[in-house]
């Protein structure tokens, strides 16, 4: 299995058009065709299909697709450790990071790195962790910086947990249940559930909720923080958010913190990779500042 064949599958698979793949590769027509028939030919089955409408992903090639790109983003990662071996730390690191550590840790974390690797370009994307793991997955991160529940990580992933956080529960200054001190006074309320860990959707909130109780009957489901701090500060629903965000975030947004009589489960920030997964000496050195700025924020 030859790069070249990853290349002008991948190629494809993203253009899923053979005419604009072979103008992404600076190739012919012919010449990507050929490349692909003979990746076929050594998987020992069909990946793609021509038709009226241009190609099609066997069920073979949709299966192979994510391989195909994480072999892709381990050959590269692979050239970049030599070439910071050789030549000093130099090359890229690209990580993913939750919200609230972007607006906490990170800033210091980054400074650290900076100064010391100066050389390295650095790549980040502000996101949540259901985004998060597919790039993970298919190898275009180095890794993550999240919010996650503990024991529900996906086993194909590992976590290095950096420091705890607590969950709370966020109203805007006006909304008519902010005197509650109890999460059934809240239970009839809407909520939003912000994008900062992987919760999503009505069955997500049950895990968070003490008392047993079953869903609210209305979640909002939110995969920006941003969207829900602005929405829980504007209207009359209930969010939940992690508390360096909260402790930041909410006089600003005309949020309250309600202090409920129930204890919610702690969370994990944690740096993520796929398990097994080396990092290159760059991208170490970056998991090394982020936990030292964690462990200089948890002291302070």
């Amino acid at each position: 299995m030859k790069p070249n064949q990853l290349h002008a599958f991948v190629a494809v698979v993203e253009q899923m058009s053979i005419r604009a793949a072979a103008r992404v590769l600076g190739i012919s027509q012919p010449a990507v065709t050929k490349i692909v028939r003979e990746l076929e030919r050594e998987v020992g089955a069909p990946l793609v299909e021509r038709s009226v409408k241009g190609v099609r992903l066997t069920e073979f090639g949709k299966a192979f697709a994510p391989r195909a790109r994480l072999l892709l983003a381990d050959m590269q990662r692979a050239r970049d450790e030599i070439a910071q071996i050789r030549d000093g730390l130099t090359g890229k690191v690209s990580l993913a990071v939750s919200t609230s550590f972007a607006l906490t840790v990170l800033p210091a974390a980054f400074k650290d790195f900076h100064a010391r690797l100066p050389a390295v370009d650095v790549q980040f994307s502000e996101t949540v962790l259901p985004w998060m793991l597919a790039r993970l997955r298919e190898g275009s991160l180095d890794f993550a910086v999240a919010h996650v529940v503990p024991g529900r990580l996906d086993p194909q992933f590992e976590a290095m947990e950096l420091f705890p956080v607590k969950l709370v529960v966020g109203l805007r200054d006006r909304h008519p249940l902010r005197a509650s001190r109890s999460i059934r006074e809240l239970y009839q309320a809407e909520w939003i559930l912000p994008g900062d860990d992987h919760f999503s959707g009505r069955e997500a909130v049950s895990p968070l909720l003490p008392l047993g109780l079953p869903p609210p009957a209305r979640v909002i489901q939110g995969q920006s923080v941003t969207v829900a701090l602005a929405l829980v500060g504007q209207m009359d629903l209930v969010g939940l958010f992690v508390e360096p965000l909260a402790t930041l975030t909410f006089k600003r947004h005309g949020i309250r913190r309600v202090e409920i009589e129930e204890e919610l489960p702690m969370l994990s920030v944690s740096v993520i990779k796929r398990r097994g997964q080396l990092l290159t000496p760059a991208a170490q050195h970056f998991v090394e500042c982020i936990q030292r700025a964690s462990a200089a924020a948890m002291g302070g």
